[in-house]
């Protein structure tokens, strides 16, 4: 038996007791909680208060600040395609004009879907998420940012479905609905566009809730299945369109009067084709489109060259394109006309493309794309057919 002190008989428990009584016998514990309170309570001074100051340094990602938007709407057929982009002002800025030329140089399968093939450097495809048909990563030095890519029905009239999803993206920025025409969004010239795409590019500061985790309306009704992120607004009822609705008039009926160049096959003009081409050899043909869209001069211009290089131009190329472009009047506008050479041998084709400025920041693309060695006969048959259009 040892003859040191055994924890296990130390009485932890006070002895049961009558009410009103105090108990007979306390436990060490308890004289010793009685003392240190007694000790304290007898100190003559007041203890000393120390301050400290806490850092408030929130992580740069946390910090609240201005959000850019880029988002286009693409419509084919009874759907429309949305690619959208929204993070901290400064990481969307270094991507922006690579976001634009991108989404611009899609091309549709046969399957009605996009091809993202391939993508910019640094870009990866994501993994499959509800509700999208696919997320790009992209890497920036600020943020890693989202590319959303999904398509939604056209319910009702055009021109009011679009205008309903750029209020929609305007909000998510913090920004009032807009009464311009769409609603603020730029037309964006894209051949595999039905009807006029659009492209949304707004910079703001949301508010709480802004609207970005709403889900898209169905005809008025809230869309079952999942949950959305608010990357469009699939809603809108049919409306009368004109002016209200921020239709442009100019795309309504055009009419153009031409002399067609020998040898030139005039076929059916589809989607924002206005007028439509095949020329040269059944081996070798290129062809012709006339199509009324917007968008600057330097930026269409670069995307043309990198459809050419397959890849994104030096700005002193672009500058120089611009400089060498030739100027002449057509239908009473002064035009500019730009022709880019491919190499047939590393599998290049050659764009001969002419814009025409109207009003309304709107202008005429007359584009001739195919083998470079059929672009460069055809050069003065394009010449003389720009000069005979009428509009």
């Amino acid at each position: 038996m040892h003859s040191g002190f055994q924890p296990s008989t130390l009485n932890l428990r006070a002895p049961v007791t009558t009410l009103g009584r105090m108990p007979t016998r306390l436990p060490l514990i308890w004289l010793l909680a009685f003392g240190l309170v007694g000790w304290i309570g007898g100190c003559g001074s007041e203890p000393e208060i120390t301050t400290y100051t806490i850092p408030k340094n929130m992580p740069e990602e946390l910090v609240p600040g201005k959000q850019r938007l880029l988002a286009v709407m693409v419509p084919r057929g009874s759907e429309a395609w949305f690619f959208k982009i929204q993070g901290p002002e400064e990481a969307v800025d270094g991507v922006a004009q690579a976001f634009k030329d991108f989404v611009q140089s899609i091309e549709f399968g046969e399957s009605g879907q996009p091809i993202l093939d391939p993508l910019p450097e640094s870009w990866q495809l994501g993994g499959e998420k509800p509700m999208r048909f696919a997320t790009v990563y992209i890497n920036t030095a600020k943020k890693q940012l989202e590319l959303t890519v999904l398509t939604l029905p056209i319910n009702g009239d055009y021109p009011e479905y679009a205008v309903q999803n750029v209020n929609r993206w305007r909000n998510q920025v913090g920004l009032k609905p807009s009464d311009e025409t769409w609603a603020g969004a730029e037309p964006l010239e894209m051949e595999v566009a039905d009807k006029q795409a659009l492209l949304a590019d707004f910079v703001g500061e949301p508010t709480s809730g802004g609207g970005s985790m709403m889900p898209p309306m169905m005809g008025g009704s809230m869309m079952g299945g999942g949950a959305m992120t608010g990357d469009a607004l699939a809603g809108g009822s049919a409306g009368k369109g004109g002016e209200s609705s921020g239709q442009a008039t100019e795309t309504q009926s055009p009419k153009y009067d031409f002399e067609t160049p020998e040898g030139w096959q005039e076929q059916e003009a589809r989607g924002m084709r206005e007028l439509s081409f095949v020329v040269g050899p059944e081996d070798a043909t290129a062809e012709v489109t006339l199509i009324t869209a917007g968008g600057d001069l330097r930026s269409n211009v670069a995307r043309w060259m990198g459809q050419v290089i397959k890849g994104t131009p030096e700005d002193e190329a672009v500058d120089q394109m611009l400089t060498d472009a030739e100027r002449f009047d057509v239908s009473g506008f002064e035009a500019q006309r730009f022709i880019i050479e491919g190499d047939a041998g590393q599998g290049q084709f050659s764009i001969d493309a002419t814009i025409i400025p109207t009003e309304g920041n709107f202008s005429k693309f007359v584009k001739m794309t195919g083998p470079p060695k059929t672009v460069s006969e055809q050069r003065d048959a394009m010449k003389s057919f720009l000069q005979s259009l009428s509009f």
